[in-house]
């Protein structure tokens, strides 16, 4: 388990969430944010395919009986998220992609928009200078560029080009999804991508969380496993819905989430709608 004052992406900052610290007495908070190439029909290179997984035992009392199809059903808005400070262009060509350990942070993300518009934390996306590559489960790889960062809302997007077959996310209104109610989400904990794990909402925090230069509000606290690299997964209610984003963690049994409504702002104001 990470320790909970530590900021776990790449980058390995110090942080401290001075929001939570008075919620949860005293406890710090940790981020959870941070090979050979093949040809695809759409011209994108590869790296090996990744299934969805599903390690972790669904807590008990928790009335989630399909949520692996739930998963399934929406694996595709999931993405893995590696950013660059300096990366090829021809990413995706026969010379490939720098090695994943030279990348500045690797976590997740979520397709969010139709015109490739991919939302991520801001502490993973963290410049506009940078250039990120979004990887999908089939192994697919696509360059973008960070095109906003938002670091008082913990927010960060990606553009890429959109590709045949792309499935996006369908926002919902987080403040709906009451206390007790189930959620589960998918990330890349230790670099390895298409991780599930189910949980139940425990509250909607009316205190902001805060660490380093990053920040955000109503905070979505889930009960659920997440790890270092869960940051930017999908958080999804029983009809498959995104309520949240992953953005940080309590502990390796409490996740923290931004929720929807946020997300959907954060989009339009920097996409025109």
């Amino acid at each position: 388990m990470t320790p909970p004052s530590a900021i776990v992406h790449s980058s390995r900052p110090r942080a401290f969430a001075f929001g939570v610290l008075a919620l949860f007495g005293g406890v710090g908070l940790a981020l959870v944010g941070c090979d050979g190439p093949s040809a695809k029909p759409d011209g994108a290179k590869t790296e090996p395919a990744v299934a969805l997984s599903y390690p972790f035992p669904v807590p008990h009392g928790v009335a989630f009986a399909d949520y692996r199809e739930v998963a399934e059903r929406n694996a595709g808005i999931y993405v893995r998220v590696r950013v660059y400070s300096d990366a090829p262009e021809d990413i995706g060509s026969e010379r490939g992609a720098p090695p994943a350990s030279t990348a500045l942070s690797f976590a997740s993300g979520i397709i969010a928009d139709p015109r490739g518009y991919v939302v991520t934390p801001a502490h993973v996306a963290n410049s506009t200078k940078y250039k990120a590559e979004v990887i999908l489960l089939d192994g697919r790889r696509y360059l973008g560029r960070v095109v906003a960062v938002e670091r008082s809302r913990e927010l960060g997007l990606i553009k890429i080009e959109p590709f045949d077959g792309m499935q996006v996310a369908r926002f919902a209104d987080g403040g709906t999804l009451p206390a007790g109610q189930p959620a589960l989400t998918i990330g890349t904990p230790a670099h390895h991508g298409g991780i599930v794990s189910v949980g139940t909402v425990l509250r909607h925090l009316k205190t902001r969380i805060s660490y380093n230069d990053y920040g955000y509000d109503n905070a979505i606290a889930l009960a659920m496993r997440i790890e270092s690299g869960n940051s930017g997964g999908p958080v999804l209610d029983r009809e498959g819905q995104v309520v949240g984003m992953i953005a940080s963690n309590y502990s390796a049994d409490i996740g923290l989430a931004i929720p929807s409504e946020d997300i959907v702002s954060f989009i339009r104001a920097h996409t025109g709608g």
